[in-house]
This record gives C-alpha cells, sequence and structure tokens, in this order.
C-alpha cells in the first residue's frame, strides 16, 4: 500500500501535494491533540517521569500540567532546571 502512494505522489502536481501535505499535517495534530487530552489526565503534580530531550533520556518531577504541556523539574547534572515538556513526550519514570 505505501509503495504505491509513494509512486502516485510522481504523477501528483504542486497543488495536489499541498493539499495532501495539510491533510496529513491536520492528522498528525489530531494525533498529537489526542495523545496530549489522554496524558493531561494520567499525569498529575508531583508524579516522576521521563522524556527524551536535549541531553538525552532525563528525568523529573512535574510541577504543573497546562493544556498540552507540564513544567518539569530536573534535578540531574546535565541540564537542571525546570523544562517546558509536550505531555506527549512524558512516560512514567
Amino acid at each position: 500500500m505505501l509503495r504505491g502512494i509513494l509512486n502516485d505522489l510522481l504523477d501528483m502536481d504542486e497543488t495536489d501535494l499541498r493539499e495532501l501535505n495539510h491533510a496529513c499535517v491536520a492528522q498528525l495534530k489530531a494525533i498529537r491533540n489526542r495523545k496530549s487530552a489522554l496524558n493531561r489526565h494520567v499525569f498529575k503534580a508531583g508524579d516522576r517521569v521521563s522524556f527524551n530531550g536535549r541531553a538525552g533520556l532525563t528525568e523529573g518531577t512535574i510541577v504543573r500540567v497546562k493544556r498540552k504541556k507540564a513544567i518539569v523539574s530536573v534535578d540531574d547534572g546535565r541540564l537542571p532546571g525546570n523544562w517546558d515538556v509536550p505531555l506527549g513526550m512524558l512516560s512514567a519514570a
């Protein structure tokens, strides 16, 4: 199926490709929004979480859960401080 889609891309003009791009971006946003909504109800302040950040796998404690992100306090030596982390990137530590 994927190979057929990739072959169809060769026959598309710029307008078709832009329309396809908008549809893909909209679908990705919907998936991220669903994951954020689920995680917003799973995580709460005080929970220990981990996420894959700039310094690799990082652990911290949630300070506050916002609509699409959480403020995570990281206390390890690499990148200490409070980080604004998308809810979709968090997992329980």
